[in-house]
C-alpha cells in the first residue's frame, strides 16, 4: 500500500507541469486523447483515439462531441523539420466521420500546425494563404486557430488546417485511387493488377509536389538548368496508392519535356506555356514573390492536371515558413537564393509570364494591400490571450509569441516592404526600393541566446583590425555568425557537419546553422576574421594570442611578388616589424591579393629614414630619397596606418639607454628567456627590431 501512494503522489508531480497552463479561454479548445494515453511518436503509423470541440463561447463555431461523448479519429505525426526539430510537434488528423471543424468545410482530414518555429506572430502561413485568396488561386486551404489539449496535457496554441488533396471542396478533381476502388467493390473477385489501364488513364488526375526531400513515392526527373544543384524530386500525392511503372515512367517522361521546353531557351520563347497554365503560374509566382518566398520553387510546390488536360496548374499553396526572416536580402527575386528553385527563374525569361504578373499585381493593388494588413491585424487580436498562454507553455524552448504588438509589427513593416520591392522591380510607378540599413554589429546568435542580436552575443574587435571575439558562458544548439538584421552578414556552415572545437572553419554566406560536435561548451571565445569569414572556438582559460595579418613589403626589390623574406611579423597589437637586408625601388606594403592591405603614399613623396610617414590606401608606390638602403627595420602601426624605416641601431639609440627589452618569436609571443641562438624580435619602448641572436 505504501508503495501505491509512492507511486501514485509521483504520478500527482509529473502531472503537475500539464496542469501548470491552462487555455485562454478566447478560442475553441480541440480535446485529443489517444487510446491509452499512448504518445505520438510516428509519421506512418496512425494511433487510434477520441476528440471533442469545445467553442469556449466563439461566435460561429459549434460544438462537436463532449467530454462525455467523444468521437472517434485518427492521429499521426506530420511534417519534414517541424516533426523533427521541435517538441511542440504539428499532427495530421483522420476522423471517424466527416466534421465540420471550427466552421471548415465538412472533411474527415485536416491538420494541426504547431508553426512552433513561426516567432512572427504566427503570422507566415496565415498572411500566405491570404494573399493567395485574393490573387485568386483555385484553391487555399482553411486555416482557424484554436487551443489543443492533448492527453490531458495542454499543449497550447495551433492551427487547424485542410489538408492538400482531392476532394470536391477542395482540389476539385477525381481521385484516380477512388476510381479504383469503385472497380475492384464491383469486381470483387478481381486485384487491382487486373485494372483495365488505359494510356489516357496515365495522364491524370494527378496531384503532385515539387519536393526538396527523397520520398518512395516518388519519381527523379532530370533537369537542364545550367549548373543545377539537384535534380527534380517530384513526389506523386494522388494517385498514390495505384500507381503503376507506366504511371511513373508517364510523369517521368511528362515534366523531363516540360523542362526541357522550360531551359531550351532559357524559358523566354514560352514554349513551356503549352504545358503549363499562365494565369496559374503567374498567381503562384505572385504570391510567393510577395511573401518574398525563397522555397517556393523548391518543396511544397503543388501543381494539377486533370484527366487527358493538356496544361498543369500552379497550386495550391502551403508552407510560407522561410516569410518574414531577417536573413533575407528582399532586393533580389525568390530565386536568387542558395535554395534549388526550379523552373520560375526561367518563367521570368518570358515576356508573356512578366507581363501577367504585372496584371496580377496591378489587380491585386487595386483591390487594395490594405484588406491583407486588416486580415493580418484583426488576426493577431484574436489568437493573442491564447498565444501568451502558448509562449507560457513552451517558455522553456522558447517557443511562441508572447508579445503579439511587437511581432505583428515586424511583419507588417516587412510585408510593407515587400509590396514595395516587387512594385518597384516591375517598374510601377508609386513604388521605390526600400531603404533598408544594419548596425554594422558582429553577433553571434543561435539557440543559446534565442538567436538574439543583443550586447551578450555581440563581439568585440581586437588589436587586430580584422579579428573579433565573443566569450559565451555557454555555448549549445544551433548557432550562426550574423548581423543584426541577417542582411549583410549571415554565416553558417555544412549542412550535417559538426563545429569541433579548436578546428578553424571556413564559413559559408547562407549557409547551414552550425551546432557543435561536443554540445555544451563552456566558458568559450568565439574568434571570427571578418576579412577570410573564418571561425575558431577556443577555450577561454587557453586563449592563443590573435593570428597576425600576412603582408609584405612588394616591390622591384621582390618582383612585385610576395617573399617570405618580406614578410611583416605582429609584435603586438597592431604594431608590425620587418628587417631587411636591402631596400631599393619602388615598393608598397600590401597583402598577397593586394586588397584590404594595400599602402602607399601620395605621387612625388619620397621616403627619409627616421621620419614617420602616415600611409594611404591604393595610394602610389614609394621609393627611398637615398634611393636605397642596406639593413633597415621597417615599422608599420596597422591601425594608423603609420610607417617608419630606419637602421636597427638608429632605432635603438633613440631609446633611453635604461629601456627594458622585450624579446618576441616571430608568431608574436612572449618569449621570456630567450635561447642563445634564434631569430626574435626585440621591443624596446615604442621601437622594434627584428635580430638574430
Amino acid at each position: 500500500m505504501k508503495r501505491f501512494l509512492t507511486l501514485l503522489a509521483l504520478a500527482v508531480v509529473m502531472a503537475i507541469p500539464a496542469l501548470c497552463v491552462e487555455p485562454s479561454g478566447t478560442l475553441p479548445v480541440l480535446v485529443i486523447n489517444t487510446k491509452d494515453n499512448a504518445p505520438v511518436t510516428s509519421k506512418e503509423k496512425y494511433l487510434k483515439g477520441t476528440y471533442y470541440l469545445d467553442p469556449k463561447g466563439v461566435e460561429g463555431v459549434e460544438a462537436i462531441g463532449s467530454a462525455d461523448a467523444p468521437l472517434a479519429l485518427q492521429i499521426k505525426g506530420r511534417g519534414n523539420f517541424t516533426w523533427v526539430g521541435f517538441e511542440k510537434k504539428p499532427y495530421r488528423l483522420k476522423l471517424d466521420k466527416k466534421a465540420a471543424l471550427l466552421d471548415m468545410e465538412s472533411s474527415k482530414h485536416f491538420a494541426l500546425l504547431a508553426h512552433a518555429d513561426d516567432s512572427r506572430g504566427f503570422m507566415r502561413n496565415i498572411t500566405g494563404f491570404e494573399v493567395s485568396r485574393r490573387v485568386g488561386l483555385s484553391w487555399t486551404p482553411a486555416d482557424a486557430p484554436c487551443e489543443v489539449i492533448l492527453n490531458g496535457d495542454y499543449i497550447g496554441l495551433y492551427f487547424l488546417t485542410e489538408t492538400i488533396r482531392m476532394d470536391k471542396k477542395r482540389i476539385n478533381l477525381t481521385n484516380p485511387d477512388d476510381t479504383v476502388d469503385d472497380w475492384l467493390k464491383a469486381n470483387p473477385d478481381k486485384t487491382a493488377d487486373d485494372y483495365p489501364w488505359t494510356e489516357e488513364d496515365y495522364t491524370g488526375a494527378w496531384l503532385v509536389e515539387m519536393d526538396n526531400n527523397k520520398d518512395e513515392f516518388q519519381v527523379e526527373v532530370p533537369t537542364d538548368k545550367p549548373h543545377a544543384a539537384r535534380n527534380i524530386y517530384l513526389t506523386y500525392k494522388s494517385p498514390e496508392d495505384y500507381v503503376t511503372d507506366s504511371h511513373k515512367s508517364w510523369l517521368r517522361n511528362e515534366f523531363r519535356e516540360i523542362d526541357r521546353l522550360i531551359y531550351a531557351n532559357s524559358g523566354s520563347d514560352g514554349a513551356w506555356l503549352d504545358k503549363i497554365d499562365l494565369t496559374d503560374a503567374a498567381k503562384f509566382f505572385v504570391v510567393n514573390q510577395l511573401m518574398n518566398n525563397y522555397e517556393s520553387y523548391s518543396g511544397s510546390c503543388y501543381l494539377t492536371k486533370d484527366k487527358g488536360e493538356q496544361k498543369w496548374h500552379f497550386g495550391p499553396v502551403w508552407d510560407f515558413g522561410s516569410t518574414f526572416q531577417e536573413s533575407r536580402d528582399i532586393r533580389k527575386w525568390i530565386w536568387e537564393s542558395q535554395y534549388v528553385q526550379h523552373w520560375v527563374g526561367a518563367f521570368w525569361n518570358c515576356e508573356a509570364f512578366r507581363n501577367e504578373v504585372k496584371r496580377i499585381f496591378q489587380e491585386l493593388e487595386t483591390y487594395g494591400f490594405d484588406k491583407i494588413f486588416d486580415y493580418q491585424t484583426q488576426y493577431a487580436q484574436r489568437i493573442k490571450e491564447a498565444a501568451k498562454k502558448d509562449a507560457e507553455r513552451w517558455k522553456e524552448k522558447k517557443y511562441g509569441n508572447a508579445d503579439m504588438e511587437a511581432a505583428l509589427a515586424y511583419v507588417q513593416e516587412d510585408f510593407q516592404n515587400y509590396i514595395d520591392m516587387f512594385g518597384y522591380k516591375l517598374g510601377l510607378p508609386g513604388y521605390s526600393e526600400p531603404q533598408i540599413f544594419g548596425s554594422g554589429e558582429i553577433y553571434l546568435r543561435g539557440d543559446y541566446n534565442g538567436w538574439a542580436a543583443d550586447e551578450n552575443s555581440m563581439f568585440s574587435a581586437t588589436d587586430n583590425e580584422n579579428i573579433y571575439e565573443l566569450h559565451v558562458a555557454n555555448l549549445n544548439g544551433q548557432f550562426k555568425i550574423a548581423d543584426d538584421k541577417w542582411l549583410f552578414l549571415n554565416l553558417g556552415y555544412l549542412k550535417d557537419k559538426k563545429i569541433e572545437k579548436g578546428q578553424t572553419y571556413q564559413l559559408f554566406d547562407q549557409g547551414a546553422n552550425m551546432s557543435l560536435a561536443q554540445d555544451p561548451l563552456t566558458n568559450v571565445t568565439v574568434r571570427f576574421n571578418k576579412k577570410t569569414n573564418e571561425m575558431t572556438i577556443i577555450d577561454s582559460t587557453d586563449l592563443p594570442p590573435v593570428p597576425e595579418e600576412t603582408f609584405y613589403i612588394r616591390g622591384g626589390i621582390t618582383g612585385w611578388d610576395i617573399d617570405e623574406d618580406y614578410r611583416f611579423h605582429r609584435v603586438e597589437g597592431s604594431l608590425y616589424i620587418l628587417t631587411v637586408p636591402e631596400l631599393s625601388g619602388e615598393f608598397k606594403i600590401a597583402d598577397a591579393s593586394w586588397g584590404d592591405i594595400n599602402f602607399g603614399v601620395a605621387e612625388g613623396t619620397k621616403i627619409e629614414l627616421d621620419k614617420t610617414y602616415t600611409l594611404v590606401h591604393k595610394a602610389g608606390n614609394m621609393t627611398l630619397k637615398d634611393g636605397t638602403a642596406q639593413n633597415v627595420a621597417i615599422n608599420f602601426d596597422l591601425a594608423t596606418k603609420t610607417m617608419t624605416i630606419s637602421h636597427p641601431s638608429a632605432a635603438a639609440a633613440i631609446e633611453a639607454e635604461d629601456a627594458e627589452a622585450e624579446y618576441f618569436n616571430l608568431q608574436g609571443m612572449r618569449v621570456a628567456n630567450p635561447a642563445a641562438r634564434g631569430i626574435y624580435i626585440v621591443k624596446r619602448g615604442s621601437k622594434v627590431v627584428k635580430v638574430r641572436h
